[in-house]
């Protein structure tokens, strides 16, 4: 095809298809932040790579997201425990009694809903497929 036959615009639309930019598959540079997510080695990261190295790290997302709450319910059922083991300690004195009591109810109800929470998220996503 010859230069005049592009500017007449007849046939421009069907070069460009045809003849338009080949892709070529990009190399990585050495030592290139995307070299960790090329697994067979072969110097180019394709597109089922990325895809595989982005469900990983969802996966991993995922689970420190499960050991957080996991920490989280077991502060929070140590927390009650030991507030109510607090009014027997010998060192606190029987006018701060009340004052305990009257704020355990809260707490208790609180810690008690992060940890039914707790346990209610994970029967949930049990059973999600």
């Amino acid at each position: 095809m010859k230069k005049n036959d592009l500017l007449d615009g007849k046939n421009t639309l069907s070069f460009i298809v045809n003849n338009g930019p080949k892709k070529m598959p990009k190399k990585l540079q050495e030592n290139s932040i995307w070299a960790k997510y090329d697994i067979n080695q072969d110097g180019t990261v394709s597109d089922e790579e990325l895809e595989r190295a982005t469900q990983m790290l969802e996966l991993d997302l995922r689970e420190e997201k499960q050991d957080s709450q996991r920490r989280i319910a077991w502060v929070a059922m140590s927390s009650m425990v030991l507030y109510s083991l607090l009014p027997l300690l010998p060192f606190v004195p029987e006018a701060r009694l009340s004052t305990l009591s009257s704020l355990s109810d809260m707490l208790f109800l609180s810690q008690a809903s992060i940890i039914g929470l707790y346990f209610g998220a994970t029967a949930y996503m049990s059973r999600k497929p």
